[in-house]
């Protein structure tokens, strides 16, 4: 089965930094780079656009970003630049973050609420959920009044709603299919 783009670089990226023994370090600048090309997305644009010639992207890249970054990424640049993927950077660092995540048994978890989560209840909830999943936890919370109580606890491709909403909607639905 042949797998996407972003995968293939992304993995490819990963095997060197595990064999360069790098990979905090790139991902370090990974993310560094990420939060540079959301801001100046028409920079990856350019990087990956067929009417810029490869020596100009080169020079582009090396005057951004070299003595910036390490010798490992700025080359990475370039041959993303070179194949024309640099568009891809956003879904290749997604893929990557995930391999990363992996490595160091960490689990990015987003804990939804309709206040902010307390310190005690924040420390409570990342205690229990390295505890069954055995990971790290990087806790990121959001609030949305519109939960109206409760909480959404959002990892991986799974999602446990704890709602007020959820449950106020359930219910709306158990009384609808009585009357119906």
């Amino acid at each position: 089965m042949a797998q996407s783009a972003e995968n293939v670089y992304a993995q490819a990226l990963f095997e060197l930094c595990i064999e360069q023994d790098s990979l905090d370090g790139v991902f370090e600048e990974l993310t560094a780079l990420k939060g540079i090309f959301d801001e100046n997305f028409e920079l990856l644009e350019l990087l990956s656009s067929p009417s810029m010639g490869e020596e100009d992207k080169h020079t582009l890249i090396k005057n951004i970003f070299e003595g910036k970054v390490s010798e490992t990424v700025f080359n990475f640049l370039n041959v993303l630049s070179d194949h024309g993927r640099a568009k891809l950077f956003d879904k290749i660092y997604e893929v990557f973050r995930g391999l990363y995540n992996d490595e160091k048994g960490i689990l990015e978890v987003e804990a939804v609420t309709a206040e902010p989560l307390g310190e005690k209840l924040e420390a409570k909830l990342k205690a229990k959920l390295e505890t069954q999943s055995g990971k790290s936890v990087k806790l990121k919370k959001t609030v949305d009044k519109s939960i109206i109580g409760g909480i959404i606890i959002r990892y991986s491709d799974s999602e446990i709603d704890g709602s007020l909403r959820k449950r106020l909607d359930d219910l709306r639905k158990s009384i609808d299919s009585c009357i119906a």
